[in-house]
């Protein structure tokens, strides 16, 4: 007679048949190394997350610490709002304030120019150019009044130009008044952006150059 054993599950040997009884045993090895596996990982990224979470606060308050801009983007708005590049130069970039300070003299200097431009022509209505004298269409002499000849005087011609000389004056003035606003937002937006490192590199690429630039977030 061959002695009852209590197999897997309290279940009577005699329940499975022996294949059926290794494929239960397999499945249930399987399960358990899947739930041991499960359980690791979950470990190993709870520490990670952890030790991720701790250098990430490190690393941010190295960050604000060191990238932080010296004036307030409102103060570099305001800045180069009154004088083009100075919220830039504020900043430390100096070649961006740089560009924004000769447009201002370029400019500044064309108004200048302009503005004596239309004085000179406004000038010019109240003179006249002597032209000959009036000669006669009949028989080609000049025309005479109490002996002497008529002179012939034309309005000055570069008063023609009063109204495109004015348009050029007013096209530098609103030139001027957008370089303020553009350097103003230019500033404003780099103050904000002032922590987010940037790498730009040029190297050669086939027949000609590649510029590269890698902003980290």
């Amino acid at each position: 007679m061959r002695p009852d054993f209590v197999g897997l599950g309290g279940f009577d040997s005699h329940t499975f048949p022996p294949r059926e009884r290794a494929t239960l045993i397999s499945r249930c090895s399987l399960l358990a190394l899947l739930l041991f596996s499960a359980s690791s990982e979950i470990g190993a990224q709870q520490a990670d997350s952890l030790r991720a979470g701790a250098s990430v606060v490190r690393s941010a308050s190295v960050d604000t610490a060191v990238l932080r801009p010296p004036i307030s983007p409102r103060r570099a708005f305001l800045r180069s709002l009154l004088i083009p590049g100075w919220g830039q130069t504020s900043l430390g970039r100096g070649t961006a304030g740089g560009l924004f300070v000769l447009m201002e003299g370029v400019t500044a200097a064309m108004i200048v120019k302009s503005s004596d431009d239309l004085g000179r022509a406004k000038d010019a209505r109240a003179d006249s150019i002597f032209q000959g004298f009036q000669v006669n269409a009949t028989t080609g002499e000049l025309e005479l009044i109490d002996g002497q000849p008529v002179p012939v005087y034309l309005r000055n011609p570069i008063t023609d130009r009063i109204s495109a000389r004015r348009q050029h004056l007013e096209d530098w003035i609103a030139l001027m008044a957008f370089n303020h606003l553009f350097a103003a937002a230019e500033a404003f937006v780099a103050a904000h952006l002032y922590d987010v490192p940037a790498r730009i590199s040029v190297r050669p690429s086939g027949k000609g150059m590649t510029v590269a630039a890698r902003i980290a977030w």
